[in-house]
């Protein structure tokens, strides 16, 4: 099997050379199974040709496409650049190696196109993307996929693992359908909302996740938004939310999860959440599962954002149907850290929807949920020691 990487093996001294010809044939055969337990864990960038990162990718890019079966590429233990766009195909898929991934630690993948992305998906289903165990360094002015909206190219059935994006425009903005995030991510330093995601089907952040983005400037920013997204869990992430930033936004769709997401702030360093941690404006058979809030509502009267209406509470829902918050636990600091929540802000704030059951919330003090006087009392129903006021 012809690899990038493959050995070279003397030719036996003339066809007596018995001895030299059952050497080689041992040999081959140790280059045989070389050949294939490297295969099996992909084709190692260093071992193509090419000045630069970029030059060396290209040759690899050629080589994985023209495969039945495709390996994928290895990006090494080494620091490393990439300045252009390279159009992603079905099973495309890149990998550090096996020594992990996070922190930045291990190696630096540097990618700079400014005003564009480094991987773009061609019109239609692009299938069986595996990235996984790298770490990511962009800018300002790139992002690390291409910019799509709904309307834009599907990346169907992929996997993403283990990963560490920092310094991005934007990590992902575009539609997926069975699409998994998994192992541990570290999301830093964003310049602009860094996932921005429509589709269905998909399992996000099923191990967790750290997103901290200091960095995305005024306005409406969230670290995770999904306008649309249907039978889909995000699992237990951890959003630490500075100044303007929402952690979560979900606009439509249905059958949505969100699972064990911890909405933190850090007003202990002066940084809490202006606004709403977590913002519903829509979708159908909606579960808030187990999620811890705090220091959200700081300053609801000036967040920065264009609609009051979503800054009502640490929890703001102004649309959607049948939608169930469980377990919700909200932190005042708990005497270990300062209470920078406003004097009087509900936990939880119910401005439009219809069929929401609130349960089992607990909370530092007196659980607060409130409702807009154009809301029915008989649209929200909760556990008969919560009182819901009207304001």
């Amino acid at each position: 099997m012809a690899v990038p990487f493959d050995i070279t093996l003397p030719v036996p001294g003339g066809s007596t050379d018995a001895w030299g010809s059952a050497i080689n044939n041992a040999l081959g055969a140790i280059k045989a199974r070389i050949n294939t337990e490297a295969a099996a864990r992909g084709v190692p960038l260093d071992a193509f040709a090419g000045a630069t990162d970029d030059a060396k990718l290209t040759q690899a890019l050629s080589y994985v496409a023209q495969q039945t079966y495709k390996p994928a590429i290895v990006l090494g233990q080494r620091s490393m650049e990439f300045k252009q766009t390279r159009q992603a195909f079905n099973g495309l898929a890149f990998t550090g190696p096996l020594t992990g991934n996070e922190f930045r630690y291990n190696q630096r993948v540097r990618i700079s196109v400014p005003g564009s992305g480094w991987l773009d998906l061609p019109s239609g289903q692009t299938k069986g993307l595996y990235i996984g165990n790298l770490s990511f360094e962009g800018d300002s002015g790139t992002t690390f996929f291409v910019d799509h909206d709904n309307a834009g190219p599907v990346l169907w059935a992929s996997h993403f693992e283990n990963l560490a994006f920092n310094l991005f425009k934007h990590v992902m903005w575009g539609a997926h359908t069975a699409v998994t995030f998994s192992g541990f991510w570290d999301v830093n330093n964003s310049y602009d909302t860094p996932f921005k995601l429509w589709g269905s089907d998909n399992t996000y952040w099923t191990d967790g996740m750290l997103i901290d983005s200091p960095n995305m400037g005024g306005g409406n920013r969230y670290h995770v938004w999904l306008p649309n997204m249907s039978k889909t869990v995000v699992g237990p992430i951890f959003i630490t939310a500075k100044s303007n930033i929402c952690g979560l936004r979900l606009d439509g769709g249905r059958g949505v999860v969100m699972d064990g997401i911890r909405f933190d702030a850090q007003a202990q360093a002066g940084n809490p959440t202006w606004g709403s941690q977590l913002l519903i404006t829509g979708g159908k058979f909606v579960r808030v599962r187990d999620c811890w809030f705090y220091g959200g509502m700081s300053q609801p009267n000036s967040t920065g954002h264009t609609n009051p209406a979503y800054d009502k509470g640490i929890l703001t829902i102004t649309g959607g149907t049948n939608i169930l918050v469980d377990g919700p636990m909200f932190s005042d600091g708990d005497g270990s850290q300062p209470n920078k929540t406003a004097a009087g802000a509900p936990h939880i704030y119910i401005g439009g929807g219809s069929n929401i059951r609130i349960r089992d919330v607990q909370a530092s003090d007196t659980p607060t949920i409130k409702r807009a006087s154009s809301v029915s009392a008989g649209t929200i129903t909760t556990d008969p020691d919560i009182t819901v006021q009207v304001g």
